[in-house]
């Protein structure tokens, strides 16, 4: 006897293979998986180990033995995919459009963020504090090219007519877009004042700014306390004070935190056609 034989029956005394093992759908494999069964399952990884290694005919019944092994694994056994997660937006698509409303309210907004761009879209989206009758709804919508449009809930507005309830998005659009969609405030957090949720009345003196010069409109948000932000062109692109004359129109505010209110302006007060390229005078006047 060879010493590797000797020191596979020491290890393994009482476990003796048939040469018929190579069958393994015969009678020595179905010997096999009963024994197996019945050894501690620390002396199965001891035997396997050193027998696998001595022939082939071994290793195929081996092999049948393994498999047909699993079939008696608990179910607590970490085997199979883990469960995907629920979706965190609800997105349907139509030949043209993807739809796009909250699903999971209290879902961390990369979540959102990754949901979307595996669509193929750059979109900024989160939630905000809002008073009940926002909730749910888009209270802040900025894009750098046209084309998304709100998904309406006609009979189910706000008080100040807003029913928007989600955004359809062609699926041709490649432009990057911030959405805020308002939330139930959390124990002791306060809407009051916090953009882009506003009072009735702060809403009134924002509405109050559209048609305004630019001028004009900046004094008036200078005695509230305001600052503002501009955005310009068929792009919404952002300017500074200075690229924006005060003799433009306002034909569209939107406020943010810390007091700051977006002025969209145009030297005739109408939004911008996409084929318009407006030039911004550098000049400013106040």
């Amino acid at each position: 006897m060879t010493e590797p034989d000797r020191m596979i029956q020491l290890l393994s005394p009482d476990l003796d293979i048939p040469h018929t093992a190579a069958d393994p759908t015969g009678p020595a494999a179905d010997d096999l998986l009963r024994r197996v069964m019945s050894t501690p399952p620390t002396a199965h990884r001891r035997r396997w180990g050193v027998r696998l290694a001595v022939g082939g005919s071994l290793v195929t019944g081996l092999a049948a033995a393994v498999v047909a092994a699993t079939l008696w694994l608990p179910e607590s056994a970490p085997v199979g995919p883990t469960p995907a997660r629920a979706a965190a937006l609800q997105i349907t698509s139509s030949d043209d459009y993807l739809e796009i409303r909250i699903q999971d309210p209290a879902a961390d907004p990369h979540r959102y963020r990754e949901e979307l761009e595996a669509r193929g879209l750059d979109i900024e989206l989160s939630l905000a504090a809002a008073e009940p009758g926002k909730v749910g709804r888009v209270v802040f919508q900025e894009d750098d090219i046209r084309g998304i449009e709100l998904v309406e809930a006609p009979g189910n507005c706000a008080a100040d007519g807003d029913c928007g309830v989600g955004v359809r998005v062609p699926l041709s659009y490649r432009g990057h877009a911030t959405i805020v969609f308002g939330r139930t405030p959390l124990p002791g957090e306060s809407v009051e004042g916090d953009a882009p949720v506003v009072t009735p009345t702060q809403q009134a003196a924002l509405d109050a700014l559209v048609g305004m010069r630019v001028s004009d409109a900046r004094r008036q948000l200078s005695a509230n306390g305001q600052t503002a932000s501009y955005r310009v062109g068929p792009k919404s692109l952002e300017a500074s004070t200075a690229e924006v004359p005060g003799t433009w129109i306002v034909f569209q505010v939107a406020p943010l935190a810390g007091d700051v209110v977006v002025i969209w302006a145009s030297p005739d007060g109408k939004e911008p056609d996409y084929d318009d390229d407006v030039p911004v005078d550098p000049t400013p006047t106040r």
